[in-house]
């Protein structure tokens, strides 16, 4: 997490210099900018950290899925690339090159600009500058303050959540999902080359609710597994086979989740469905004020 916190700090850093021109810091300084960031808590932005947990998340469950397979090529998703859906297969490009563009040479996570709600990217944008006004006023004296404030809206404008791994990912799920094809056996491939975000997004599809509900629910404790397999209506095999591959990695007992699985009633999933689809803040204010959960089944 503070590997992919610190590139995403040195690539904006990166984009102020560019913008600076004259007055930019030397290339030294980034450790030091980021340090300037976090010692003032600037980089303590709940949407951020949500983020960066679960992308680290992501990249954890993946590794440890595919450590028990044997190791093949991916194919899974460069088949999509040659669909014959044009919207599937260019959807399928446009993730592939967005991944690309989110590793290092190391093939090591990173975190890009974009993939920032607005409400972070401004914090993060401001922050920086900031961190860096020091310098800058050692450069231009009076007119740091207004070199660096029309960088950062500059760099603001360019900020486009469409561009979001996550937008690609759901563009992906959406053209599959027009073209009739989001099935058990699409879910099952993805599942097998430990494409655990691209599942994800299946299992929210399928089941009517946002990615992140899903998220939370397939690494969730105590039922919550079980329930998203059944809103996504899987058949019991298929969802034996995402809880056996899942259930250590995550935490929870294969058993017990299987079990669930068979036990929880039509009007228990409808009841957690219908929950999940309520607005998030509603939701975390109803937990807040010691109403309990919506979704009674967990």
């Amino acid at each position: 997490m503070t590997a992919m916190l610190a590139d995403l700090v040195a690539t904006v850093g990166d984009e102020f210099t560019s913008l600076l021109a004259d007055a930019e810091p030397a290339n030294d300084e980034g450790e030091i900018l980021f340090d300037r960031l976090w010692a003032a808590g600037l980089l303590d932005i709940p949407d951020l950290v949500r983020l960066l947990l679960r992308r680290a998340e992501e990249e954890r469950v993946s590794a440890a899925i595919r450590s028990g397979r044997p190791a093949a090529k991916p194919r899974f998703l460069q088949s999509l690339v040659s669909d014959s859906d044009a919207d599937v297969a260019a959807a399928a490009m446009a993730l592939i090159l967005a991944r690309g563009r989110r590793s290092d040479r190391f093939e090591g996570v990173r975190l890009a600009f974009d993939d920032l709600s607005a409400e972070a990217a401004s914090l993060v944008v401001n922050g920086i500058a900031a961190a860096l006004r020091p310098d800058v006023v050692k450069r231009l004296g009076a007119g740091a303050d207004e070199r660096l404030a029309s960088a950062a809206r500059d760099l603001l404008a360019r900020h486009d959540e469409g561009n979001r791994l996550e937008a690609k990912l759901f563009d992906l799920i959406h053209a599959l999902d027009s073209a009739g094809r989001l099935s058990d056996s699409l879910i099952r491939s993805a599942l097998a080359e430990a494409e655990v975000a691209l599942l994800t997004e299946a299992l929210a599809r399928r089941s009517g609710i946002d990615f992140n509900s899903a998220w939370d629910y397939l690494t969730g404790g105590g039922s919550r597994p079980a329930l998203l397999l059944r809103m996504a209506g899987l058949s019991r095999d298929l969802a034996g086979e995402i809880v056996a591959s899942a259930a250590e990695v995550v935490g929870s007992d294969a058993e017990t989740e299987i079990r669930s699985y068979d036990q929880l009633t039509a009007e228990q999933v409808e009841s957690a469905r219908n929950w999940l689809r309520l607005d998030p803040g509603y939701r975390s204010a109803v937990q807040a004020l010691g109403e309990g959960r919506g979704d009674r089944s967990v």
